[in-house]
């Protein structure tokens, strides 16, 4: 990850350059799987998502997409998640095998 210099940012809030391999929770579809890198945002956010399980190195997959597009459904954990697409693009991914 490479930090942008300069950017004023809010305090807890990161700012990363991303390339072309960007990937976020809201860029899966159904069945499609990946595992978390990292969480952007502020510090409060990062921390209710940890705490729902959204941590580096877990896996996660898309399970359903409600009917208007958002939320969406993830499972990770043995358990399922609803997440609007909002929080989801913060949650940085590898994509999945």
């Amino acid at each position: 990850m490479m930090w942008m210099e300069g950017h004023h940012k809010k305090p807890g809030e990161e700012t990363i350059m991303h390339g072309p391999a960007r990937m976020t929770l809201a860029d899966l579809k159904p069945g499609q799987n990946g595992v978390i890198k990292g969480i952007l945002g502020e510090l409060s956010l990062k921390r209710r998502l940890a705490a729902l399980g959204l941590v580096n190195g877990t896996n996660v997959s898309l399970g359903n997409i409600a009917p208007l597009g958002d939320p969406r459904v993830y499972e990770l954990l043995d358990y399922t998640l609803s997440l609007r697409n909002e929080e989801a693009r913060k949650v940085m991914l590898h994509p999945g095998e």
